[in-house]
This record gives structure tokens, sequence and C-alpha cells, in this order.
């Protein structure tokens, strides 16, 4: 306990908050997980307050309550449904959805945290109703917003009324990352003063879009601009697929459903062609650039690569908004797979009884780190959220700040790596969660199953991850120059304010840490990062010259200077500012056990990926010599897990989704995980009958005895 005597006022005051906040959260159940809830080392409820703030747990508590009264959602294991009854189910819930507003502006604008909140719960309770939502419908009326004018004001009226349902179309069958490749045209008819749609073939027809299949009336379609004969590039209208009354679909216009998929088949993703479809000239979605009625193009971006990225700036919103989904359904099945190893017991010492699986080293060494990057991701995703509405919210009131395009080009950058390293984690935590289960983690009770198909999309929409990485790359390549030149380095989020000391970072870091508790402390883990960030910057630089001097062209340079040096930088980049964003949480806590535990959070997440992804760059480079440093982060990491094992509950607990989100016979608060298998045994409508065709049983017996 904190003797609040000798602190300020003012955080005297926050700590009596959050210790009144703390008091209102339920406590769980009594049950056999209270053997670690009684060694935690800090109170996860004053945890829980210090990471959400009282006003999103508040939010939280009432959406609960309003999600459970919903008739929609009184409907159970959707996914064990037929295609129709998933689609149908998941469009009734959408519509249900809507009407409370919650992903509306003036709710979002409320509270910015309210927008990352409402992400992880989504994500985990109703994942098809919140990528309809999302990907589908609302990215549709926020590319209209972001990229059209006041004459297309209408569309976005109607979208947020549910008069009308929309769908975002840039991805063909034959392109997806290559937008420039993309070859749906749109020509300019100066007679009819009309443009005219056109799919050269089944490769060019619009595919992926959420609610195409379907449910869409409308669409924002990305085609290439032709006047004259003369290509213009990418750009995007509104254009009419189906009737609003018939939901038939306009003449001229193919659009079908790509059928099933290995998850989230409650969203219709679809496709669509054009032959000679005609759509009014004020279609074309026109606040970078417009085609006048006489054919004249406009524009006050002359920079087609500028006018490319600004056509395409919606995405940002998107890869933000899916390393939280990647994050949430992480921490979903991180908390099924630790609270049931304080449950499960295998084995012991001689006499004394059977121990649960969280004692053993090799188990916490599975876990325990994808736990630290729940914490650190939550955090991370949570800050860069607020970060990107509020630059959002900025740029559309007109309240943009000074350097709001070096912002919007940080943010891309960041997000760029952001969600790529955020889903491959999870990715990891989702599976080896999954096999730490063991046999019961195979049980679709266990939720497992779900959780990864549901997870699996994260990896490759919104931009396939190996490839958007390279923006990132790109973005930090041009820094370079200025490190070389000794310039001062800042940029808005202060992701790159340190390579100012470039140089300097290079002539002087070396691993001179000479115990665990140096190594672990955080500053020492931010000077191993920043040390591998410079050296990985000045080396993929070097790599990339190197090859063109030796006659390749730059293209062929860059793509043969990724694997082992610019996907690594950008791997090693965005897990120093994950970590950076840690840190400044970690100082700004007043309760000395809280600022403990997510210390060593911070440090076996930094050292596990230290260990995990760099260490041979490390040596590469000089910066480690000798057997010492591999032994001492070994040693390291598994002090910290250990550390932490009696911790790990209490770390669930804060973080964890209720039960009525988390639908795991293996996971529940109260961790009775026999009595809930056996529930789940014993209610499964194949238990105890005998199956139908038992005749066909019996005959094939007799047939055999009839033989012998």
């Amino acid at each position: 306990m904190i003797k609040t005597t000798l602190l300020t006022p003012r955080t005297r005051n926050c700590i009596n908050k959050v210790q009144k906040m703390a008091q209102l959260i339920q406590d769980f159940k009594p049950g056999p997980l209270d053997l670690y809830r009684k060694r935690a080392s800090f109170d996860w409820k004053k945890l829980k307050v210090y990471l959400e703030t009282e006003e999103v747990i508040q939010f939280q508590e009432n959406l609960y309550k309003t999600l459970q009264s919903i008739p929609s959602y009184k409907i159970k294991n959707i996914t064990s449904k037929s295609l129709d009854e998933q689609r149908k189910i998941t469009f009734r819930r959408a519509c249900d959805i809507k009407q409370l507003e919650l992903f509306s502006i003036p709710n979002i604008v409320r509270n910015l945290r309210y927008s990352s909140a409402l992400c992880r719960i989504f994500t985990v309770f109703d994942d098809h109703t919140y990528i309809k939502l999302t990907v589908g419908e609302n990215l549709f009326s926020q590319s209209i917003m972001n990229m059209g004018t006041e004459r297309h004001q209408q569309f976005i009226d109607d979208a947020n009324d549910g008069k009308i349902f929309g769908s975002y179309c840039l991805t063909e069958i034959g392109h997806g990352s290559n937008a420039r490749g993309m070859r749906t045209t749109a020509t300019y008819d100066k007679a009819k003063k009309v443009f005219v749609l056109n799919s050269p073939d089944f490769e060019a027809a619009k595919c992926w879009a959420g609610g195409l299949g379907q449910t869409a009336m409308y669409g924002t379609v990305y085609a290439q601009l032709v006047l004259d004969g003369k290509h213009y590039g990418l750009h995007a209208f509104v254009v009419p697929i189906r009737d609003p009354k018939t939901l038939l679909p306009y003449p001229n216009v193919e659009v079908g459903d790509m059928g099933e998929k290995i998850g989230l088949n409650g969203v219709d993703n679809g496709f669509v062609r054009f032959k000679n479809y005609e759509i009014p000239r004020a279609s074309l979605l026109n606040k970078v650039a417009d085609v006048t009625e006489d054919g004249r193009y406009v524009t006050p971006i002359k920079d087609p690569k500028k006018r490319h990225g600004a056509a395409l700036g919606s995405l940002s919103a998107g890869r933000v908004n899916i390393a939280c989904m990647s994050e949430s359904l992480g921490v979903k099945a991180i908390t099924i797979a630790i609270r049931y190893a304080g449950v499960r017991k295998q084995f012991g010492p001689e006499g004394k009884g059977e121990i649960p699986i969280l004692e053993y080293q090799s188990h916490q060494l599975r876990l325990l780190p994808y736990l630290a990057a729940a914490y650190v991701l939550r955090n991370f995703n949570t800050w860069m959220s607020q970060c990107f509405l509020q630059f959002t919210i900025d740029q559309v009131m007109g309240n943009a700040k000074s350097d709001a395009p070096e912002m919007g080009v940080e943010i891309h950058g960041v997000s760029s790596a952001g969600k790529p390293m955020a889903g491959w984690i999870m990715k990891e935590a989702v599976q080896e969660s999954r096999e730490a289960c063991g046999g019961h983690g195979y049980l679709k009770v266990s939720e497992f199953g779900d959780v990864r198909n549901e997870h699996d999309p994260n990896l490759t929409y919104e931009g396939e991850n190996h490839i958007l990485i390279q923006q990132t790359i790109n973005w930090l390549l041009k820094f370079w120059p200025q490190i070389l030149e000794n310039r001062a380095i800042s940029s808005p989020l202060g992701s790159v304010d340190f390579l100012s000391r470039g140089q300097d970072i290079l002539r002087h870091s070396t691993f001179d840490f000479r115990g665990i508790d140096e190594l672990c402390h955080p500053e020492s883990i931010i000077k191993i990062y920043q040390w591998l960030v410079v050296y990985l910057l000045k080396a993929t630089h070097e790599k990339i010259e190197e090859q063109v001097k030796a006659g390749k062209d730059l293209f062929a340079a860059k793509n043969d200077s990724q694997v082992y040096f610019g996907k690594s930088m950008a791997m090693a980049f965005i897990q120093h500012f994950f970590l950076q964003r840690m840190l400044v949480t970690i100082k700004e806590a007043d309760d000395l056990a809280i600022k403990a535990v997510l210390s060593k959070l911070f440090s076996l997440f930094g050292l596990w990926c230290i260990e995990k992804y760099h260490v041979t760059t490390l040596y590469k480079g000089g910066f480690a010599v000798g057997t010492l440093p591999p032994a001492l982060i070994h040693d390291s990491i598994l002090k910290l897990c250990a550390d932490i094992k009696d911790d790990a509950i209490a770390l669930i607990d804060a973080i964890a989704p209720p039960d009525f989100l988390l639908r795991s016979a293996l996971g529940a608060s109260d961790g009775q995980v026999y009595k809930h298998l056996e529930d789940s045994f014993y209610n499964n409508e194949y238990c105890m009958n005998r199956p139908p065709w038992w005749r066909d049983i019996i005959k094939q017996t007799q047939s055999h005895f009839s033989k012998l």
C-alpha cells in the first residue's frame, strides 16, 4: 500500500479514485483459481482501472448489459449453423447493433478510448457482425467522407440511417496489394457525361468486399480513370450495385457471393463485374481530383503518387483497428490457456501429489511471453487508436495541425508494421494456447477453433503482412541520409526521435550488461533495441546500394534486401515503439506494485522478442561477443517467467473478457474446468442418443457374421 501522506494532493486524489472504482468491480466466484489469485503481488482491480480508466469500465459494463438483452444474441453457436443461417443471423445482429449508434462519430468523439474498447468487445463477442459493420458498411461511408465532397453527403446520411447498405470494393481477383495494377476501368463519355465501368475479364472482378455478396446496394469502387484514352490512375466512385427495392443487381452488373470461407461466414464476401455500366459523373469521389463536364482532369495534387496515397488513405484506419482485433483474439486465447494451466494438474514430486501445469518451467515459457505481449500490444493499440482518431477528427473539422502531413506519413509507417507484428505474434499465441490445453483444447467448446479461424484473416486483409511491412521499410530508409549528416530527427508521434543519435548509438553501444537485474532494466532493453534499429537501417541501406552497384535496378535491389535486412529492421523498429509506449505507461503508474509487475511484463516481452528475432543480428553487427549474452538473455527470460507465474492469473483477470464473451469451457473465471466440460458433454445433443442410422451399423455387423 502506498503511503498517501507522502504524495501530492493530485496524485492522492487519483489513487483514491482508482481505489473507489476498484471497489465497484465484482470479485470472481471462489474456486480452483483462488490458489493463484491469493498469491498475486498487486490488486488486479486497481490495474484494470489504471489501464482502462473509470469511464471506459463503466461504458463497458453498460454495454455488456445491453448486449445480453438483444434478442438476436439469444441464438447460440452461430458457427454450427448453415451458411444461409449464419448470414441471416449476422445481418439481423448488425441491424440491432447499428441502432445502438455505438460506432457513430458523436459516441466515439465523446471518449477516444471507446473505439478500442468497442473493437475488443465485439471482436471477441461477435467478430462476424463487427467485421460486417466496420470493414463493410463503415468503411463504405468513411471512404465517402474522406474522399468525397458535399455532393456525396446523402450517401453518408443514408448509410448512417440504415436506408442503404454499402460495401468497400478495392481488391480484385488478380490484384490485391498492388493497387496500381488493378484493371477495372472508368472511362468518361463526354457526350453522355457519364463514366462507363468495365471489368476486362474475371481477374479484374472486384472481390472480397464485405457485404457485397448478398446485402450491399452501393459500393465504393476503385477503378482506373480513363480520359480520351489516357490513364490517370486509381480513383474511387460511389456505384449503385443493387436496386434498394428489390435487391436485384442493375443491368450490366454481375454480382455474387464468394461462398463458404474458413471462418467468419456470417460476413457475405462477394465479387462484382461490370460490362459497359454507366454511372453519373458525380459518382466520382472528388476531394483530391475531379473531371469537368467537358472531360478535363482537375486536381490540386499534381504528384500522381500523392494522389494514389490520398485515395487509399482510408485503409490506415483498418490497419490500426486490425492490430487491436489481433490483440483481442490473442487475449481471449491466452486467457483460456493460462486459467486452464492454473487448474489442470499433472505429475508432481514423489509423495506430494500433482501440481498445476502452470508450475512447470516449460509451460511458463510457452504461455507467459504471450501474456506479456498481450499487455504491451493492448497498451500500444489503445494509445495508437486515440492518436489516429484525434488526427482524423482534426482533419475533418478543419483543425489540422501544422505537422499534419508528417503525422499522416508516420501513422502510415507505424500502422504498416504494427498490424503485421500484432498479427504474427497473436497468431502464434492462439496456436500455442490451443496446444497448451492438450486434447481438450481441440473441443469446440474450448473456443480455440473459432478464435483461430477468426484471427486468420487479420494476417491478409487491409494489406498482406509481408508486403505491407515494406511500407515501413521504405519510410525508415529515408532517415539514413539525415543520420549521416547528424541532422535532428523528430516526428509527431516520437517513433523515430532517437535516430538523431544514430551515429552515437552505433559507435558507443555494446552488450555490457553483467547480470540479470541489469539486463532486465527497461532502459537496458531500450538500448539494445535502439542499436538494432540503427544498425539494421544502416545495413539495409548499404545492402540496397551494393545491389544497385552490382547492376540491379532499384526495384530488384529492394526486393533482394528484404530478408534479414529490411524486414528485420521494420520488426525491430515497431517492437521498440511498442516498448517505448509501454515505458511511458509504467512511469506514469503511481501504485508501486502495478509499476513493478508492468515492468516485468515489459522486460519479458522485450527480451523474448530479442531472443526470438534478433540474437544473430547482435553478433553480426558486433554489439554482442562471446557466450555471455545469449546465456544471460535465456536466464533472464526464465527468471521473469518464474517471477510472473504467481501473478499470471491476476494479470489475466485484469484484461480478460467476461465469461459470456469468452464462452469457453476451459477458461471460465470460476476455474471449474471439469464441471464445465462435464456439462458440455452431457448437454450436447448427440451425447446419449443412438444415431438415427444405427440400423446401418447392425446391418454391417450382421453381414459380416453371415460371411463367417
